[in-house]
């Protein structure tokens, strides 16, 4: 499920962990402090800041300094869309 940058705002915490569990599903590693979490890979790049905003880039689309859950948004639909990430993908909530 793609989490909507319209539904009621995503935790930090909540972004990190679904940031981590796509990086998992992608096999890539993920880079994560205190301000800063995101993944990179051959055709796409994601970066989520404490701040509230991100950036993002897949296959030649890009968001630059925009909201994090309109980057994770746009983010996991250009994946899907380039068939890079199964349509029935991670959720944003829960263990």
């Amino acid at each position: 499920m793609i989490p909507r940058a319209s539904e009621s705002s995503i935790s930090w915490h909540e972004l990190r962990l679904l940031v981590t569990r796509l990086g998992a599903d992608l096999g890539v590693v993920v880079r994560s402090d205190p301000e800063v979490c995101g993944l990179s890979g051959e055709n796409f790049h994601l970066s989520l800041h404490h701040s509230g905003q991100g950036d993002c880039t897949v296959q030649g689309l890009s968001l630059v300094h925009c909201p994090n859950a309109l980057v994770i948004e746009e983010f996991m639909r250009w994946m899907q869309q380039a068939d890079l990430l199964p349509v029935t993908q991670v959720e944003p909530h829960g263990d």
